[in-house]
């Protein structure tokens, strides 16, 4: 890597970017599959869809500013000098394109939910992605070799741990992944909690068949096995997940804002179930403090319009709602829950978080104080899950879901509140190779 040139990895999860199984498609295609596929197939401009192989690019038009956006660059947005070095892979999961089941269109859309994991180690950056199936569903976890530029899956995750195809299966992985080494393993594994994709939830003939909810699963990353915790809580599922990777304990959050904390290594619940009072766990936040073991989120409860902080103290086995709030956000005039926060706080004590709305805040865990960051771009869709912080503190990364606005990686500084473009994705991979970079729910730095 050249100095000064910023080397990322951007895998699209779409549905007809993945792929198939070797011999022929499944059988019985829904309508709306087939349509994909022929899309799939005409805008394949490099013949990646069929490869698995992964290109490299690096080019100055990721750096054209879209027209309607120039008016908001120059004091507090800039654009990088340099254009960055992108891997752009397709993830080889199959079947590509999903099959009518028992005469029934029960399959969903391939996406990637879940928050990365890098190992140091091996020099290995693990992702997921699911199809959002209910019935013969498929999650994959996704290993990018850095090194050799290589992108491979494991075993599909519910066949792993043992599910048939006349059983509900999970559909999605949507927390983050962690890696943890338990004491009853030589090696570190990866961990993570499945989550279903049948909103609101399961229906009786769902559980009928066996199915008990979602599972904490880990992953030795060294062997390729799979092993399955089973479901902590009946009927409960997980859609946002951690590790204290200090103490041992898995952190879950339901659908319904079940709270769970489980020791790995004793195989223990400390607390599973909702929260007392007027506080509700939400579902998409979990902020982690490694130094203390607090953990936190905002209140996901109707009655608390500013969102305050919730903290779970794991040594009292208590929660506590916090005075301070999400900020407000400064064109809407509301208050808007945490969506995204960065993994740790690094020397200064902050983490960093945005809201679903897109206003970036720091958080003191020490003072207990939110202070507002302003927006974090000025288009129209600011939405991001997936932040990431240097190792030396100083640099914010995330990327907006904002494809009308050329999708936008950003790098925002700490010290001076500047943000820089690093690339714009679009029109860029869309003109090359046919593919629409819509945003990512997953990023991570190495180190």
């Amino acid at each position: 890597m050249k100095k000064g040139v910023l080397k990322c990895v951007i895998i699209f999860f779409l549905i007809y970017l993945v792929l198939p199984p070797s011999g022929a498609f499944p059988q019985t295609l829904c309508e709306r599959e087939k349509k994909r596929k022929e899309i799939a197939d005409r805008m394949d401009k490099q013949n990646m869809l069929y490869s698995a192989r992964v290109a490299v690019d690096t080019d100055a038009r990721m750096l054209e500013i879209p027209l309607n956006m120039k008016k908001h660059f120059g004091k507090e947005f800039t654009v990088a000098k340099t254009p960055p070095e992108i891997e752009f892979a397709i993830v080889p999961v199959e079947p590509r394109f999903l099959a009518v089941y028992n005469d029934q269109d029960n399959s969903g859309w391939w996406g990637n939910y879940c928050q990365s994991a890098y190992d140091s180690s091996t020099g290995k950056f693990y992702s997921a992605v699911a199809d959002h199936g209910a019935y013969d569903a498929h999650i994959y976890l996704v290993e990018y070799d850095t090194s050799a530029n290589k992108i491979s899956c494991p075993q599909e995750v519910n066949r792993a741990v043992g599910r048939t195809q006349d059983q509900f299966m999970d559909g999605i992985l949507h927390g983050w992944l962690d890696i943890y080494q338990s004491g009853e393993h030589p090696r570190p594994h990866l961990w993570f909690c499945t989550y279903w994709s049948r909103f609101p939830e399961p229906v009786e003939e769902d559980y009928a068949t066996g199915y008990d909810g979602g599972h904490i699963i880990s992953y030795d990353m060294a062997t390729g096995d799979f092993l399955d915790y089973g479901a902590p809580v009946t009927r409960a599922s997980w859609p946002y997940h951690r590790i204290d990777t200090q103490r041992g304990i898995m952190y879950a959050v339901g659908f319904y804002g079940e709270f769970l904390a489980w020791d790995i290594n004793e195989r223990k619940t400390r607390w599973a179930g909702y929260l007392p009072g007027d506080m509700q766990w939400n579902n998409r936040a979990i902020l982690l403090n490694r130094k203390s073991g607090m953990v936190y989120t905002t209140n996901a409860d109707e009655s608390d319009k500013e969102h305050h902080m919730i903290k779970y103290d794991p040594f009292k086995n208590r929660f506590f709602k916090l005075s301070c709030h999400m900020p407000l956000n400064r064109e809407t005039g509301k208050y808007d829950a945490m969506r995204a926060q960065t993994r740790d706080s690094v020397h200064d004590g902050l983490f960093w978080g945005v809201t679903n709305t897109g206003t970036l805040f720091t958080f003191d865990p020490e003072k207990e104080e939110i202070a507002d960051k302003g927006l974090n771009w000025p288009g129209e869709n600011r939405y991001t899950c997936t932040m990431d912080r240097s190792p030396g503190g100083r640099y914010i990364y995330y990327q907006v879901q904002d494809y009308a606005n050329g999708s936008p990686v950003i790098q925002y500084d700490t010290r001076t509140g500047m943000k820089k473009v690093l690339a714009f994705m679009l029109p860029y991979y869309y003109e090359k190779y046919g593919y629409v970079p819509t945003g990512s729910y997953s990023l991570k730095l190495d180190d």
